[in-house]
């Protein structure tokens, strides 16, 4: 059979064989696809599965956190309670889920995880869950886990030594005004007034919005002067979302302050970094964690006038100072170095240092009872001026946040904050020349008595460190705003007031030989001579009651100033409990 020529140009048709393998090539093709779209789905439902168990882990850590302590008695139970709750059974198989707690901390923990197991004081939950997620079409399956860290901190917020208790409202505004230099006296503030101001509370997320700022660290970095402060408060108050009782008896005792228009340019840190001077100390390795701490506007008013006055001269206070009636005196004040507010957490850092302190002011006051011509002095020496000078220099008091605890209601909860009061220098002598913060404390010898300038009776007596360092004590505070335990005192002398045992050790001093010096006409006569001893046994019985009265007087005082002198009150403003936050 003869074949056609096959024409230039034209490709002969392809054989059966050919088509074969053309068919292989795409049923290859689409096995391919269909193994790779098997494969997707499963590869989807594993990421699926560890979104789901993502959730779980995040719903478990957050619902651990709210019950987090260092016994981490609690949290375990309660973030595996919360899994089941959202559809993980560890009774499954192949489930399983494991809880720490620890403490959640950038500034110590390396990244990414930030976070150590039993670490104290715990502050974090740390919950892994792991299921076998089958394959549907790729073989047996794999192990899918995911790990959630939630961390909830417990804020306390309180300051060492700041009451208005018992404390007449003329002593509060004299010395406001002269810390201030406002005219603050002709406002009148009533006890109403100053005491609805102390039952007030403002948030630390109230101050951020009202300086207009995103963050709690934006908030502590800024720097304002005393009156913008001031005006940073009442703004807070006027805004914020916490239940005031006497919202508005405080508002019209802090509008009355800004209406004062406090003078100076110089600028006030909000924020106690690193032991520099400001407003707040916040002890808290996540700043945002206060936002919902609540202080008191009236201790942060004291703070600031006494950050506006710490380092500068003397200032006279006019308190109406009365001696019972006995005496009429005048003081002078110096702020050596402010107290602080603080706001933070429990417990220590690695290095042993507490978290979250409080102090009480350095102050340095002089003060000068005059008991005026007394008749009745032996030998017909006519009527002396009698004066008592007392120099008291009062060190700073130290209060901590030892432990919280945050249980089903306010009641159960409590904060335990560990106290040590301040020491003191009482010398009752002339107060030395130049009261400015650099002078080293010291007094010279006082003149008592002056007799026609033709007899005087002189003393110096000094009683460093009044109050012995005593051991540090604790109180333990509910978790109630507002009730009688918010103020605690601590006494370390236990036996009255420490300024009468001073100075009644004063008087035994002015008894014994050379306690006194006696002068006729500017020559020393021995105490045992009969003139010196009737002088002596004349005064001293004389100053006995001024004596008595010093702690009437200057208590209030060192009480607003938080500056006690061997007492320790502690005003615990608020606890804020387990608000957990999500870290990854």
């Amino acid at each position: 059979m003869n074949r056609l020529p096959t024409s230039p140009g034209r490709v002969a048709p392809r054989g059966r064989k050919g088509q074969r393998g053309v068919a292989s090539v795409l049923a290859v093709f689409w096995l391919l696809v269909a193994v790779a779209a098997l494969a997707v789905i499963d590869v989807g439902n594993v990421f699926y599965q560890r979104r789901v168990l993502q959730s779980v882990a995040d719903l478990a850590a957050n619902a651990g956190a709210q019950v987090v302590d260092d016994t981490c008695s609690r949290a375990p139970a309660t973030a595996i309670g919360s899994a089941g709750a959202n559809g993980f059974s560890t009774s499954a198989a192949g489930n399983t889920i494991t809880t720490s707690c620890g403490r959640f901390d950038p500034t110590l923990y390396a990244a990414p995880s930030y976070f150590a197991a039993s670490a104290t004081p715990s502050n974090a939950v740390q919950v892994t869950v792991s299921r076998q997620v089958p394959y549907f079409f790729l073989g047996a399956g794999r192990v899918v886990s995911a790990t959630g860290v939630a961390q909830a901190v417990n804020v306390g917020a309180f300051t060492i030594g700041t009451t208005t208790a018992s404390i007449d409202p003329t002593v509060i505004t004299g010395l406001l005004n002269a810390m201030l230099g406002t005219n603050i006296s002709s406002l009148q503030i009533s006890a109403a007034g100053y005491a609805g101001l102390a039952q007030a509370r403002i948030q630390v997320g109230d101050l951020v919005a009202a300086a207009g700022v995103g963050t709690v660290d934006q908030l502590l970095a800024l720097n304002l002067t005393a009156a913008q402060l001031v005006k940073l408060m009442l703004v807070a108050l006027q805004t914020t979302q916490v239940a005031n009782a006497n919202l508005s008896v405080a508002l019209g005792a802090l509008q009355a302050v800004v209406n004062a228009n406090i003078p100076g340019s110089q600028t006030i840190a909000i924020g106690a970094v690193n032991g520099a001077t400001g407003l707040l100390q916040v002890g808290l390795a996540d700043t945002q964690s206060a936002l919902k701490a609540t202080i008191s506007p009236f201790d942060a008013l004291f703070v600031v006038a006494e950050i506006a006055r710490a380092g500068m001269s003397a200032v006279n206070v006019s308190t109406g100072l009365n001696l019972l009636g006995l005496a009429t005196a005048t003081l002078q004040l110096q702020v050596i170095q402010p107290p602080v507010l603080a706001v933070g957490e429990a417990g220590k850092t690695p290095a042993g240092a507490w978290r979250t302190l409080a102090n009480t002011a350095q102050v340095r006051l002089f003060l000068k009872v005059t008991l005026g011509a007394l008749q009745g002095l032996p030998l017909g020496l006519g009527a002396p001026i009698v004066t008592l000078p007392v120099n008291i220099y009062v060190a700073p008091g130290t209060a901590w946040l030892r432990s919280t605890q945050c249980r089903a209601t306010k009641a159960a909860s409590n904060s335990v904050i560990g106290v040590q009061t301040g020491l003191a220098n009482v010398c009752v002598g002339d107060a030395p020349t130049n009261l400015s913060a650099s002078a080293p404390y010291s007094c010279s010898p006082a003149t008592l008595v002056n007799v026609l300038g033709l007899i005087t009776i002189q003393t110096v007596a000094s009683f460093p460190a009044v109050v012995a360092a005593s051991n540090a004590v604790t109180m333990t505070f509910d978790g109630i705003a507002g009730n009688a335990d918010d103020y605690q005192t601590t006494n370390s002398n236990q036996v009255g007031g420490v300024l009468y045992n001073a100075t009644m050790g004063l008087a035994t001093q002015l008894s014994a030989p050379n306690g006194l010096t006696v002068s006729v006409l500017g020559i020393p006569l021995p105490l045992g001579s009969a003139i010196g001893q009737t002088l002596a046994n004349f005064v001293v019985p004389l100053l006995t009651p001024i004596f008595n009265a010093l702690d009437t007087v200057l208590g209030p005082v060192l009480q607003l100033l938080g500056a006690q002198v061997g007492v320790s009150t502690i005003h615990d403003i608020s606890l804020t409990c387990g608000q957990s936050q999500l870290q990854y």
